[in-house]
């Protein structure tokens, strides 16, 4: 039976639907202004998606472990569409566990605990992941964000400042298919910021490697500061739906990434995978600051 859990402090509140652990609300206490995506599936019917045990697609929605070939692993994984019970709660801090499916264990066939929380502290919430190796094996897994904050209008005129050095920032395409091909394009900077068109998402997402982007913040058409993202990740994805004008843009931190194309190989194999041993925990988080 999903339900919205809320959690608020003096600056900031939140709501988080037991439906995926997805956080489908942040507003400024002082303003009611709200800065996530309504989930209007005429654009897409999503606000913050957890994506676990994949981010992205598989090559022809396959893969290989072990000599066994799983097929139909839906995009993304299976987390956004799970249900997670409360495990911990405090007056600034909400832990969700993801109940076992019996559904999805014949796809992934690992054992393990997920656990995503989200800490209010100041203007920011901490958005944290815990994935525990309850099994006996090797356990193999991505994990990433695709949260969407609104653009009012549209994203044309909005920019995602960067805060690096660099002139560009070359990204990477997907395919027709939803992996990622060999094409790349390459988008310029000024002082380090990304101006966001529509037509810059005709491809479909951006992907870009994390290395040495930390922040990212967004900001609107008048170039006044909205929120910022904080995060130590492999790769970061852009995107706002292909010809659709949607007014939200996702900016995404990933431990992960879709197959490249025409990927054949085994699961433990594939690019920016984690592996954890019996007994072990991956803890990471990321940050969402409203400015």
């Amino acid at each position: 039976m999903m339900g919205i859990v809320e959690l608020k402090n003096d600056r900031i509140a939140i709501g988080v639907n037991t439906h995926g652990a997805e956080l489908v609300s942040l507003k400024s206490n002082e303003t009611d202004r709200e800065y996530m995506w309504c989930g209007d599936a005429a654009y897409w019917g999503r606000v913050s998606p957890v994506l676990f045990p994949f981010v992205g697609k598989l090559e022809n929605q396959t893969y290989r472990h072990d000599g066994v070939t799983y097929e139909g692993i839906p995009q993304h994984g299976f987390a956004r569409d799970s249900e997670f019970v409360v495990a911990e709660q405090t007056e600034d801090t909400v832990w969700f566990e993801l109940v076992k499916d019996e559904k999805w264990q014949k796809n992934y066939p690992f054992d393990f605990t997920l656990r995503i929380g989200y800490r209010l502290e100041g203007a920011g919430v901490h958005v944290m992941w815990t994935v525990v190796n309850t099994g006996a094996g090797k356990l193999h897994f991505s994990i990433g964000a695709h949260p969407a904050f609104a653009c009012d209008g549209g994203v044309n005129g909005y920019s995602l400042d960067m805060h690096t050095n660099k002139s560009e920032v070359e990204c990477g395409l997907l395919t027709e298919s939803g992996v990622l091909g060999s094409r790349t394009v390459t988008h310029s900077l000024t002082a380090g910021v990304l101006k966001l068109t529509d037509e810059m998402f005709d491809e479909d997402a951006l992907i870009i490697d994390g290395k040495g982007i930390n922040t990212v913040t967004l900001k609107d058409v008048s170039d006044k500061p909205v929120l910022q993202l904080e995060f130590d990740v492999p790769q970061i994805g852009i995107w706002s739906p292909a010809k659709k004008h949607a007014p939200f843009v996702c900016i995404e931190p990933w431990f992960g990434r879709c197959d490249r194309e025409g990927y054949a190989g085994e699961l433990e194999d594939r690019e920016y995978s984690n592996s954890l041993e019996s007994g072990h925990s991956f803890n990471k988080e990321y940050v969402i600051e409203v400015l």
